[in-house]
């Protein structure tokens, strides 16, 4: 924690991201119950609005790239938090005074994706260009420690609101931090742009796709890290956005217990983000492979477990939390110090472009696996996710060699 009061860039973007955060997964905790709620916890329709939700990351992506490395970085990250402000202005009034349809919050949950997609390669752009690469993975760590603060009290704040309120007043939560979250990045000095290329739709895309050929010929440490994340995601997304908090109302009989649940899961991330130094000396591209193994392993165990024993469920439950953390931390340090300078918003755009392509075909996964297991899909798909990393864990190459 102490690699973010490095200078006066990273105490403001940290304080602006732990209040953005905050409301994030207030937010998430109640778009999740709300669409259990719509879809009376069908798996099928369920998964439909996941895999809407995230098709505008295959446009969205390398536009927030090119962001990233041809615009005053600042000036993106104040706009985008505004949007997304009046975004969740609209989501509360039209929870709190109307009957949504599925359809509309399938558009509405689109829009802040495509937000999303415009916002994380500059935040995680800035970082270089204020640190050193050495200091890279501790305020890595630091920001991950944020998050998983963050991702506790985000789901208990829900909790609070559902109880107290109704479910709908998270929305509002979410855009009163996000003015807090802009009002903090006003203050950060104006960054360096490193490029200056005009902006042309067609050649962004062109140059995405131009770079996916590029990292497997010449950077193979980092498409490693970017293919294998995205296979997992597929199988991952679903059982955390949706089918883990299905699971945990059928079983509990409580909303309010999807946010202790998720607090709990955030528990363990806070656990493993301020261990992660500690435990990883050098981080490699095989961390990451071998950290998604023991996720898949964990979870699947966790989802047995739940229909045997509540306390053990819990106790796994810390577990893949703190394993989770390891994984987050490995993909952003992997792609930071394996990026060219130039380069490191068009790589996480990239990231963020096929992780989320993954997210969205989870959702169709998850239907097919329904279809397939029914019941049973919690376990499905965490067996999926364990099978999934296999291939790459299996290999010895040149990724072995990247320390970080």
């Amino acid at each position: 924690m102490r690699a973010l009061t490095l200078n006066h860039g990273t105490q403001r973007l940290s304080i602006a991201f732990f209040f953005s955060k905050c409301g994030e997964f207030a937010f998430e905790t109640a778009f999740a119950v709300a669409v259990v709620t719509l879809t009376d916890a069908d798996i099928l329709l369920m998964g439909l609005v996941y895999f809407f939700r995230y098709l505008p990351s295959a446009l969205f992506s390398p536009v927030g790239g090119w962001l990233a490395d041809n615009v005053e970085k600042k000036s993106t990250l104040v706009v985008v938090e505004l949007m997304k402000c009046a975004l969740a202005v609209a989501m509360f009034v039209m929870f709190e005074y109307s009957q949504p349809t599925v359809a509309m919050v399938i558009v509405a949950s689109m829009l802040m994706t495509a937000l999303d997609c415009l916002y994380t390669p500059t935040f995680r752009a800035y970082f270089p260009d204020i640190v050193h690469n050495d200091d890279l993975p501790a305020v890595n760590s630091g920001v991950q420690v944020i998050e998983d603060i963050s991702s506790i009290i985000g789901p208990l704040i829900f909790s609070l609101i559902a109880i107290v309120l109704a479910p709908s007043y998270a929305f509002a939560f979410f855009a009163v931090s996000l003015l807090v979250s802009a009002a903090c990045m006003l203050m950060l000095l104006s960054s360096a742009r490193t490029t200056q290329e005009s902006f042309n739709i067609l050649a962004i895309f062109k140059e995405a796709t131009r770079s996916v050929g590029s990292l497997r010929k010449f950077n193979k440490p980092l498409f490693t890290v970017i293919c294998c994340t995205t296979l997992c995601a597929m199988f991952a997304t679903s059982v955390i956005r949706f089918i883990l908090p299905a699971a945990v109302i059928e079983h509990f009989q409580s909303e309010a217990a999807v946010g202790y649940i998720y607090s709990l899961l955030a528990l363990g991330t806070v656990m493993g983000g301020m261990l992660y130094v500690k435990f990883n000396a050098t981080t490699t591209a095989r961390s990451v492979i071998v950290y998604w193994l023991l996720y898949g392993v964990l979870f699947l165990s966790t989802a047995i477990a739940l229909q045997f024993n509540t306390y053990l469920f819990v106790l796994l439950l810390l577990c893949v939390g703190f394993i989770g953390a390891f994984v987050d931390i490995a993909i952003i340090t992997n792609i930071q110090c394996l990026s060219n300078p130039q380069e490191v918003g068009k790589n996480f755009s990239l990231y963020y472009f096929t992780a989320v392509i993954g997210d969205a075909m989870s959702g169709l996964i998850a239907c097919l696996m329904f279809l397939i297991v029914g019941p049973a899909t919690f376990i499905g798909m965490t067996f999926m996710l364990c099978v999934a990393p296999l291939g790459w864990s299996l290999r010895r190459d040149d990724a072995d060699k990247d320390r970080l």
